[in-house]
This record gives C-alpha cells, structure tokens and sequence, in this order.
C-alpha cells in the first residue's frame, strides 16, 4: 500500500511538473506584456496632448487618444513582444496611426523596451508596413522598397520582409 501511494504522489509530481503551460505559461506572459504596453502607450500619449479622452473606438475597434484636434489610434491587436535590447526583460512594439481630426496622417510603430517595472519610448519608425515577430533579438518586418513619395509606394510587389537588431539605440536592418 505505502509504495502504491508513493507512486500516486510521484505521477501527480510529474505531472504538474510537464512541459505543457497551463494558465500562466509563456504566452499569457506575452499577453501581460502587450497589455501592460498598451496601459503604457495610452498614458504616454495621454500626457503628449494634454486633455485627452481615451476610449475603445465603436467603429474600428482600435484604442483612440484624441484631444479633438489631434489624436492617435493604437492597435493593440497587432501588439509584438520579446527581447529586444540586451537585458532579460520583455519588450513590446506598439503599431499606432497619428490623426488631425479624424483624419488619420501617418502609421508609426512605436518601440518599447522594458525599463524597470514599466516602459521607456525608444524609437518611433514610420517605415514599416508591419512587425511579424520578434525572434533571438531580431525584429521581423515587411517594409517598402520605394520610398513613401513613389507612386508604388505600399503596393505588394514593392515589398519585403527584413531583418532589423536593436544596436546602440538605433534599429540596423541586418543584411
């Protein structure tokens, strides 16, 4: 009986012990990560225009920081997270369109790097189309291959996926 209930205890030890993540497991870290950065990105844009109403916009779903005269929209959805500079703390970048009005003018990413128990803004880029991933400190990108005047600008055929490294506080497109 005592070696039926030792193995009883050591299967129940070996299972809570496996591979497999429940509730807590990396990716609900990647998701704490993006939330916290849009908490962030909310307060940071927030504080740039001064009176600001922030609310989920109805129509697009997108968080939306506007003081009526400017404002941003902030894709939480298309939030990337990982290591990017050279600590051990996870970093975000946060995809966000800037409007006049309710005119949208330009789509940015901005770069997040973990500082502490919150955020440092370390780079605004408005020449990448999106982020795919963040992979052994690489950020993969799609980008175009004519610049934002050309009149292919944006078009799929005028683009490509690369490889960009975080290095002394500026992003190098690795070749």
């Amino acid at each position: 009986m005592k070696s039926l209930t030792f193995i009883l205890i050591a299967a129940g030890i070996i299972v809570s012990c496996s591979g497999d993540r429940p509730a807590g497991g990396k990716k609900d870290a990647a998701g704490d990560t993006a939330a916290s950065a849009t908490e962030y990105s909310k307060a940071w844009f927030s504080n740039r225009l001064g009176n600001a109403r922030v609310f989920t916009d109805e129509e697009d779903g997108l968080v939306t920081i506007t003081n009526d005269i400017t404002g941003y929209k902030i894709n939480q959805e298309k939030i990337i997270t990982g290591l990017i500079d050279e600590d051990q703390s996870e970093d975000a970048i946060v995809p966000f369109y800037a409007m006049r009005g309710k005119s949208i003018m330009g789509y940015y990413h901005m770069i997040l790097l973990a500082s502490a128990d919150t955020f440092a803004v370390a780079k605004t880029v408005s020449d990448i189309f999106s982020v795919h991933d963040i992979k052994n400190r690489k950020i993969v990108a799609e980008v175009s291959t004519v610049s934002p005047d050309s009149p292919g600008f944006g078009c799929d055929e005028c683009r490509e996926v690369v490889r960009y490294r975080w290095n002394n506080g500026n992003l190098e497109k690795e070749e």
